[in-house]
Formats: C-alpha cells, sequence, structure tokens
C-alpha cells in the first residue's frame, strides 16, 4: 500500500478504532504502523475544546494558502485568462516575492514554460529596450506620489523630463510592475475603526456543531460589477457549511444584513435558539439589527476586531466563490451579477463536495443528519 494515505481512510481507521476494534488487530489489518495509528488517533479525535487538531491545521493552510492566492492576484495585476506573455513576465518580476511553484499555480502556467522562458534569453527589441528605460522613472514617479498616480498623470511627468509616451503604454508598464493606483476602493466598516466594541466572542473558533441551526456565520464582502462595487451578504449554517441566507446590494448598510438574516430565518423554518456569528462591523452592532435578532431569540457572538480567523468559515467561502467564480468572470450590470451568485451559491449548496464534511455536499450532510433522527 502507499505511504500516502488519504484523509477518509485514516478517519475510516480512527473510527474504527473508536468503535471498539483493539489497536492490536487494526495496525495489523491496515498495514501501518502502531505509532502511525495512534498519530491519526490523535490527529482526528476531539480535544477538550471538542475540536478535532487535524481538521482546525487543514483548514488554516486552507485559508493560508487562499490569501496567498488572492495576495498573488492583487500583486501581479493579471489572472489565468490573461495573454500568456503578460502571466509570464508577472511570474519573473514577482518571483523574489512568491514561489514560483505558487505563482505558477495561480497563474496557470506550467513550470517547464516559465523556464523555458527565463533561461532562453531572446535579444531585446527596440520597444523592449524602451520598456527597461521606463519602468524605473514610472516606478520613481509612483512612489513620490504616494501611489495616488495613474497612468494620465505620470505619463505628464514623464513629459516634463523629456519622455513622450502613451498613456495605454504607461498602463500596461504599470501592470507588469505591480502597480496600481488608490482608487475609491469600498471600506467595510467595522469596529478597527472605532475605539470601543461589543459583546463578546461566544463561538471562540469552535466550528464544530451537533446539529443545524445552532451556530451561523455571517460576513459581507465586495465586488466590482462595471465600474461600480456590488456586496455580498452571507450567512452559513456551520453544520453543514450550507449558505442558508444570501444578499446582494449596491448599499453597505444594516439593510443589506437586516434582509438577509429575515431571508434565513424565514427559509430554516424560524428556529430558535441560534448562535448569530459574525464580524463587529456597523452592519451587525446597528441597533435596529440587534433588535431584530433578539426579537427572534437568536444570541449574537462577535470575531475581536483583526482576527479573521474568529470568523474562518465565512472567510473560506469568500475565497472559494472569489477564486472559482468572480475571478473567472467580468460583470456589467447587477443583473448579471446575481445571476452569477444564485448560480454559484446553488452549486456550492448541492453540488460542490466539502473537505470538512467527508467531501459531501452541504445538502448531503443535512439530508444524512435528518435522515438519522
Amino acid at each position: 500500500m502507499s505511504n500516502r494515505y488519504t484523509e477518509e481512510f485514516k478517519a475510516s481507521a480512527v473510527w474504527q478504532y473508536q468503535s471498539g476494534v483493539p489497536a492490536s488487530v487494526l495496525y495489523q489489518q491496515l498495514g501501518i504502523a502502531r505509532s502511525t495509528l495512534f498519530l491519526w488517533i490523535k490527529q482526528y479525535s476531539p480535544n477538550e475544546t471538542g475540536q478535532i487538531p487535524r481538521e482546525q491545521y487543514l483548514l488554516q493552510k486552507e485559508l493560508e494558502c487562499l490569501r496567498t492566492e488572492n495576495t498573488i492576484f492583487k500583486t501581479c495585476g493579471c489572472s489565468p485568462v490573461s495573454p500568456l506573455p503578460v502571466r509570464l513576465a508577472a511570474i519573473d518580476i514577482h518571483k523574489d516575492s512568491f514561489s514560483i511553484h505558487a505563482l505558477c499555480r495561480v497563474l496557470s502556467v506550467n513550470r517547464s514554460t516559465y523556464y523555458h522562458y527565463a533561461l532562453r534569453s531572446p535579444e531585446q527589441t527596440k520597444l523592449q529596450i524602451e520598456d527597461d528605460i521606463l519602468k524605473p522613472l514610472i516606478s520613481e514617479i509612483f512612489e513620490k506620489s504616494g501611489g495616488r498616480f495613474g497612468a494620465r498623470r505620470i505619463r505628464v511627468k514623464l513629459l516634463d523630463t523629456g519622455h513622450t509616451t502613451s498613456e495605454r503604454r504607461i498602463s500596461r508598464l504599470m501592470k507588469e510592475l505591480g502597480l496600481s493606483s488608490r482608487g475609491a476602493r469600498p471600506r467595510l466598516n467595522s469596529a478597527i475603526d472605532r475605539q470601543y466594541q461589543y459583546y463578546s466572542n461566544k463561538l471562540k473558533r469552535n466550528f464544530l456543531t451537533t446539529a443545524p441551526n445552532k451556530v451561523w456565520v455571517s460576513d459581507i464582502t465586495y465586488a466590482k460589477v462595471g465600474m461600480d462595487f456590488l456586496y455580498l451578504c452571507v450567512i452559513i449554517d456551520l453544520y453543514s457549511r450550507k449558505v442558508v441566507g444570501y444578499g446582494v446590494s449596491e448599499n453597505i448598510d444594516t439593510a443589506l444584513t437586516i434582509s438577509t438574516f429575515q431571508q434565513a430565518f424565514r427559509l430554516r423554518g424560524s428556529p430558535s435558539g441560534v448562535i448569530f456569528h459574525s464580524d463587529q462591523g456597523t452592519q451587525y452592532t446597528a441597533f435596529e439589527f440587534r433588535e431584530l435578532l433578539k426579537f427572534n431569540g437568536i444570541t449574537q457572538s462577535f470575531s475581536a476586531p483583526g482576527s479573521p480567523y474568529d470568523n474562518a468559515v465565512a472567510e473560506s467561502f469568500f475565497a472559494s466563490i472569489k477564486k472559482e467564480d468572480f475571478r473567472r468572470n467580468y460583470y456589467r450590470t447587477i443583473e448579471e451579477f446575481q445571476a452569477a451568485v444564485d448560480a454559484y451559491i446553488l452549486f456550492y449548496n448541492d453540488y460542490r463536495p466539502h473537505q470538512r464534511l467527508g467531501y459531501l455536499t452541504p445538502n448531503q450532510a443535512e439530508a444524512e443528519y435528518y435522515s438519522s433522527q
């Protein structure tokens, strides 16, 4: 048998041990070392807080990987659908900041293709020579502006130094350099901006529950649609990782969280005793929203400011939808974006297998739970 065992194989071995199969019989039957079996038992058994160390480790590794990919996307200024020369140039520029393996994986470039590109050393064209002269000048002007200047203003500054070029060329070189001016990015109001906090964290990173509708987690993210930003609020059931409510809005306000909660509360049959966990954004701490939850018998729980791991499940969902949908498509209207979100969440709940659920879908996990009751 291969020395690389699947997660399902390890979990099955631990389940057999916990079901009463003696360790001496089990490790001989499975063809593994005794120490290996007990290591798996330690990794896959809940600790004193009810958490499974292996699941916590895998979730943290997944989040770290997704965060690295997000940083690469943001820094490189290109995507897997960009022209191959643009992706190769981006890898070459940022190879000292990230591993070549990660860059090639994120930008969908075979490593052999990149190494061929890097080692062939072709003779530079006149355009490339001019680009090499302009790049440090563009970087210097951009840094002196504090990251505020775009291609138009950089072109004006280049004219002052005797270099005539087009805005389009400057935009291309800025993208290759990973430079992006500070545009009007949306700011999600949070407790980091305030000098005080609201309630305590009742979840305390315990992402395991025994049944649906025990804990819901919620968060808000944004996506660029056309020339504007739209906001997506989701509510996820911690037991099945199912998106039980979601809403899209042009405004990031309390109305968005209220409508999303009301949708989830109605679709889930108005459950009582739910813990509702979120960050301390003003959309969740607003008096109107807190009173709505209190009226319906819902207990609020809040992440500490600046602690994304406190709401890791919601963060992980947003990382998935951005990687698997938002970055692959361009949406021009709110209707296009809404349709894409509808389709993805249907796919996520009903078709996409989830590692935490033993590769069941969220709907399958809930169906199994209710069929066993």
